[in-house]
């Protein structure tokens, strides 16, 4: 943004981790190593690879509900995968996994094509807590045939991972505590650890993130809202006064506080 240094951008997004929506996107958006990293630790598989990755992907729907799915990746055998990051049980519901699931087949399948030439689908969502209440880390949902040990075979698949849950000496693990890192170098996955390190530590990253910095400011809003602390949005507004090419307008617009927050903060730096 025209109003903000580089080294402001830079501050606020190294307060920054995975679990902010804005942050994820960016990171994922294009990243067809990032996606494939994910999807393979949480999965367990060593044969799957991206080959494309969307985030913020909306799946439109004329008549209906639309669905925007956080990232959208297809495998080069043309498989589908949701990826969705909730910092709340309640946003990962049952239902919604189902709609996802058929909207992601709804897109899929195009004028002339046969139901058979559907792809598998994955609907995988990740939480801090155990979204499903049954104290595992993973769980991996599928049709079955009442009355049989068979699965239906229809191809669709949702998964739930409870973050806290994962232990940390396991891969699912060490991916959970990468995705709550702020500082790349703590990361164990070098593939996350490079990616997330040049959106925070390059001028081509800053420069990239700058251009989202409404996304990101909105991140630091509601992390501090979600952790009932301000500690992040005043680091922002003292960043903004200190460079002091702002108005106090400004200030208050991009962090969200209030015209006098913004002069108590400013009082508070000059005392």
């Amino acid at each position: 943004m025209e109003f903000m240094s580089m080294e402001q951008v830079k501050n606020v997004v190294s307060t920054l981790s995975l679990w902010d929506d804005g942050f994820f996107s960016k990171c994922m958006d294009g990243s067809t190593e990032c996606a494939s990293l994910m999807l393979s630790v949480i999965l367990g598989r060593d044969d799957l690879t991206v080959e494309s990755a969307s985030a913020q992907k909306w799946l439109q729907s004329v008549e209906e509900h639309s669905a925007k799915l956080d990232v959208l990746a297809h495998d080069r055998e043309g498989n589908s995968y949701d990826i969705e990051m909730q910092k709340d049980e309640k946003g990962a519901g049952r239902k919604r996994a189902r709609y996802y699931s058929a909207m992601m087949d709804a897109d899929a399948l195009g004028k002339g094509k046969e139901y058979e030439e559907l792809p598998e689908t994955f609907v995988i969502f990740i939480t801090p807590g155990d979204a499903i209440g049954k104290g595992q880390a993973l769980y991996e949902i599928e049709r079955t045939i009442k009355g049989t040990a068979e699965g239906f075979g229809d191809g669709t698949h949702i998964v739930y991972v409870s973050s806290l849950l994962a232990p940390r000496d396991t891969e699912l693990g060490m991916l959970m505590h990468d995705l709550a890192c702020t500082d790349p170098k703590d990361m164990h996955y070098e593939v996350l650890r490079k990616r997330v390190s040049y959106l925070k530590d390059t001028k081509e990253g800053i420069a990239e993130m700058g251009n989202e910095f409404d996304m990101i400011l909105r991140d630091v809003r509601n992390r501090s809202l979600d952790e009932g602390r301000n500690e992040g949005i005043e680091k922002v507004a003292k960043s903004m006064i200190a460079d002091g090419s702002l108005p106090l307008s400004k200030v208050a617009e991009y962090s969200g506080l209030s015209i006098s927050e913004v002069e108590s903060i400013r009082r508070s730096i000059k005392a």
